[in-house]
């Protein structure tokens, strides 16, 4: 079984199959038996890269779980030797870069057992799951495994996930209101990154700011490898400016042709930029924002430019419970030098830099009732910082 995946399968009333975790219950395996996936399944990777970006929302239920909540659980890869086999965990506890739980299953390969006690590294999740009312929050890798599923077990075990609850939907309010949008989703395939994008960019960010002091690199990137680079506030810079490579891998298709373009975020002095305060919701709903819209293309194929507005579902809520922000603006990076706002790699592409400004439903209305691209940014205020 060397280098493989491992899901259990459960049977739960006449054939109906879900991976059931937790540290009363062992697994039971299903008539096809254990399935088996290899380590380089697409499917997979993506659902474990999905896991891994939203788990601050798991570590802040765990801390402070809502009525309803229960059975708090993480997979993990633990290395034997050549394999790698993941395991549920149950009994959670996530200290810092830490975490540590009870087997919740049965290992086939490592030298561990049902109930043991294990301690590892947050570079280790693969996946996350917990009940909210009856429904199954995460299990992402579950989720993957779906299409595989034979037709009736698929529709039965899909009654069973909460689907709109940890999805954070981005729905599109293009400019202007009536734009074409010509282009068609990306496959979904994995990226190793471009680059001549990310030194690019890099280049770009030191000449007008100087040395890159860390990259927020992506591990698994399902469609584009999207990189994060921090410039913490200074004397001379009072905000915390973040950047993204990876969102001009591909172009967006327009009507008037192929563009490219990459995003930039202005945070307030005090915010955390650190991994360990990132699993804090709190901290870290601008970091997922800024991520999702430079991957929105790439999923819908819809283009996005200036005046653009994604809002946090078709009828919007607020992003977070800790701020009445329900939408993010696409606008001109204006806060930031001119020479800043595009930059040309050597092959050509003009990459232009759009900055993310957050709207409450005020500043939302207020902005989407503009008739001018004029009216639109100085509704949203665009002199100010992201957040």
């Amino acid at each position: 079984m060397s280098g493989t995946w491992v899901l259990a399968l459960l049977i739960v009333a006449f054939g109906l199959l879900v991976v059931w975790w937790g540290h009363r219950r062992r697994q039971i395996v299903s008539e096809g038996g254990i399935n088996y996936l290899g380590p380089d399944d697409p499917d997979m990777l993506k659902a474990i890269a999905t896991a891994r970006e939203n788990f601050p929302f798991f570590v802040e239920r765990l801390r402070a779980p809502k009525p309803g909540d229960s059975d708090f659980s993480v997979k993990v890869g633990i290395k034997h030797g050549e394999n790698t086999e993941h395991l549920w965990l149950g009994e959670v506890n996530i200290e810092g870069e830490r975490i540590s739980g009870t087997i919740g299953n049965d290992p086939q390969t490592v030298p561990l057992k049902f109930g043991d006690h294990w301690e590892g590294d947050v570079s280790q999740l693969s996946d996350w799951a917990f009940l909210s009312d009856g429904l199954m929050q995460g299990n992402y890798t579950l989720r993957a495994m779906l299409p595989r599923m034979p037709r009736q077990e698929r529709e039965k075990a899909k009654l069973l996930f909460d689907w709109a609850m940890d999805t954070r939907e981005l729905a599109h309010r293009p400019w202007p209101r009536d734009a074409g949008m010509p282009g068609e989703p990306t496959p979904d395939t994995l990226s190793d990154g471009d680059k001549q994008l990310m030194d690019g960019v890099s280049d770009h960010l030191e000449r007008h700011f100087g040395k890159l002091p860390q990259v927020f690199h992506e591990i698994v990137s399902p469609q584009a490898h999207i990189d994060l680079y921090p410039y913490p506030a200074d004397a001379q810079r009072r905000f915390h400016l973040i950047v993204t490579s990876g969102m001009a891998e591909r172009p967006m298709r327009t009507p008037q042709g192929d563009r490219y373009a990459e995003l930039a975020m202005l945070l307030p002095p005090d915010w955390p930029l650190d991994t360990e305060a990132w699993n804090d919701e709190r901290h870290y709903w601008p970091i997922r924002w800024i991520k999702r819209v430079a991957r929105f293309h790439y999923e819908t194929g819809r283009w996005l430019g200036e005046g653009h507005v994604l809002s946090h579902g078709e009828d919007p809520a607020p992003i977070h419970s800790s701020t009445p922000y329900d939408s993010v603006l696409l606008a001109p990076a204006r806060p930031l030098p001119s020479s800043f706002r595009s930059l040309r790699l050597p092959d050509g592409r003009e990459v232009q830099i759009l900055m993310l400004y957050f709207l409450d439903a005020q500043t939302r209305a207020r902005v989407e009732a503009a008739e001018t691209s004029e009216q639109r940014l100085a509704a949203a205020n665009t002199d100010r910082l992201s957040v």
